[in-house]
């Protein structure tokens, strides 16, 4: 009896130890923050968009409408299991001259403001959402960005608020129409005459990985500068060990589940 209860203890403490580790394991899978990367401005430079389009982890990639080289990466990012989103220009406050085509403005009559999109839509195949390319005017307007959330959802697109104005709306309106939407948490490589580019680029990067962990991910947008090809080539098997890269609409699927943390 004596042998039979030190066998069925042993067995019992086996099993335990095994599902202690199962479990750890599936929570360490599970806990492990995500970060997507979106690469702006994407469809004027042919041999920076080859470069990116082979950088070997899963990518968002934000194209310009009417551009030289949209269909060719849109085509090649999508044989790459990237994702495809169009970068859309939206009236800003200053600088109209870095807008380019198909850009949608606030006085645009809205038979105009659809024909517009709907030409850009035509410019870029496989799109399943999109961003704003500028658009510090167009995004605090709450009539146009209802307007343009309808249009997107029969689309059944997401959006991503680039966020060039405090004062947007784009978001909120989005979700009020229904449209699955996020929002930007970091500029990678953003910065001003006064600052040098290779300083920026680790320190944005350290800010993403911070709110990466706080909050199980972060959504990390970018440009398609040679200094940050450069330095994303260096750090993604870095990033790899201790975050998952993961397109954007993977981030939207389970920001229910973020915000339950």
């Amino acid at each position: 009896m004596f042998r039979s209860l030190l066998f069925t203890l042993i067995t019992f403490s086996l099993v335990l130890a095994f599902t202690s580790v199962d479990a750890a394991d599936l929570n360490s899978v599970q806990t492990k923050p995500k970060i997507a990367i979106v690469i702006d401005d994407l469809g004027d430079n042919p041999v920076i968009g080859r470069k990116i389009v082979n950088l070997p982890v899963a990518l968002t990639l934000a194209i310009l409408p009417k551009t030289p080289q949209a269909k060719y990466i849109a085509e090649k990012g999508f044989t790459q299991g990237h994702e495809i989103i169009m970068h859309l220009p939206m009236e800003a406050f200053t600088r109209p001259d870095l807008l380019g085509p198909g850009a949608l403005y606030a006085n645009m009559s809205d038979e105009d403001f659809n024909k517009t999109l709907s030409e850009n839509i035509e410019s870029i195949p496989h799109l399943v959402g999109f961003n704003n390319h500028m658009g510090s005017m167009l995004t605090e307007n709450t009539e146009k960005m209802n307007l343009l959330m309808s249009l997107a959802k029969n689309k059944n697109w997401y959006f991503l608020d680039s966020k060039t104005s405090e004062l947007s709306v784009a978001e909120q309106i989005a979700k009020d129409n229904g449209l699955p939407t996020i929002g930007r948490d970091i500029f990678l490589d953003h910065y001003s005459k006064t600052q040098r580019l290779d300083k920026v680029l680790p320190e944005r990067l350290k800010q993403a990985k911070k709110i990466a962990r706080l909050k199980g991910y972060a959504v990390v947008l970018c440009h398609p500068y040679p200094e940050t090809y450069q330095f994303l080539s260096q750090e993604l098997d870095s990033l790899k060990s201790e975050f998952e890269l993961v397109k954007l609409s993977d981030l939207i699927d389970r920001k229910t589940e973020y915000s339950q943390r």
